[in-house]
């Protein structure tokens, strides 16, 4: 028969044992709920986060976006050897033939000059003169290759050797057209010898026009990423020869008031239209010859 002091020590042993149970348990319960607690702010967490993501996509914030800004594109490269070459070849071929034809003359410039700016009637001393004569062909010429270089590169962007050669004819025609317009209408309006005097200072200045534009016209076909600066600066060569021109023809024909509209009539038809017929010509062929 067991005794009272074994009794009482297994009694109190399964009163720790389950002392020891109930708090697993607790532990158990007191776990799982700070792993459902947990569990629950990372759900609130979670939803908060995509509230705040949703706040922000609907109300964008402003700002200003700083990047770095592009590199300018590189200059257009000059036209190779079988291209721009030929043409740069031939204005300084014919520049040289002008050259030699001038062997420091000084007396053909000084001679250009007075037909272009005097109305004296008067007896040119160059007027009877070959050699005098094939120099003012010689520096048309020129003039109207530079021209037709510039006019290329004022319609086209990279003009081949074919348009450059064929707005070069185009300038030589107007050349040879306005020298017998003036003619024409010079023997229509008034006498020979003024007509003589204005058809010459036209010559006159076609030839002068010919010494600036020949840089121009090099530094276009040598640097043609620049060709735009190069265009407006022949185009103030051309104004700046056709005004002389036109202030020549106005002391010679206006003798009196109702004079302005015959004026009036000639710049509109003889200055402006066959520039611009002259340029639509020279586009018209351009695409004609090429298509």
């Amino acid at each position: 028969m067991p005794s009272l002091a074994s009794t009482d020590s297994i009694a109190a042993r399964a009163f720790t044992d389950s002392i020891a149970a109930r708090a697993f348990t607790d532990s158990v319960a007191a776990r799982a709920a700070a792993d459902s607690i947990a569990a629950q702010a990372r759900a609130d967490s979670i939803a908060a986060q995509a509230r705040a993501d949703s706040i922000a996509q609907k109300y964008p914030l402003e700002g200003i976006l700083i990047e770095a800004p592009a590199p300018p594109p590189p200059s257009p490269p000059a036209v190779g050897a079988g291209g721009s070459s030929w043409v740069t070849g031939g204005l300084l071929l014919l520049f040289c033939i002008v050259a030699l034809r001038f062997r420091n003359n000084y007396r053909y410039i000084v001679g250009l000059i007075r037909d272009l700016t005097e109305v004296r009637e008067r007896h040119n001393m160059f007027d009877d003169t070959v050699r005098e004569t094939s120099f003012l062909v010689l520096l048309n010429l020129l003039q109207g290759g530079c021209a037709g270089v510039v006019l290329a590169y004022a319609l086209f962007d990279a003009p081949s050797p074919l348009q450059t050669a064929l707005c070069t004819g185009a300038c030589l025609v107007y050349t040879l057209v306005m020298w017998m317009a003036y003619s024409i209408v010079g023997n229509v309006f008034s006498d020979r010898v003024h007509t003589r005097m204005w058809v010459r200072g036209f010559i006159s200045s076609q030839g002068l026009l010919s010494l600036p534009l020949l840089p121009v016209a090099l530094l276009c076909l040598c640097y043609p990423g620049e060709a735009h600066t190069l265009i407006l600066t022949g185009l103030g060569c051309l104004i700046c020869a056709k005004l002389v021109f036109i202030w020549k023809g106005f002391r010679i024909f206006f003798t009196q008031i109702s004079s302005w509209v015959l004026f009036l009539y000639y710049l509109c038809s003889l200055e402006i239209v066959p520039l611009i017929l002259t340029a639509v010509g020279a586009m018209a062929v351009c695409s004609v010859i090429h298509i």
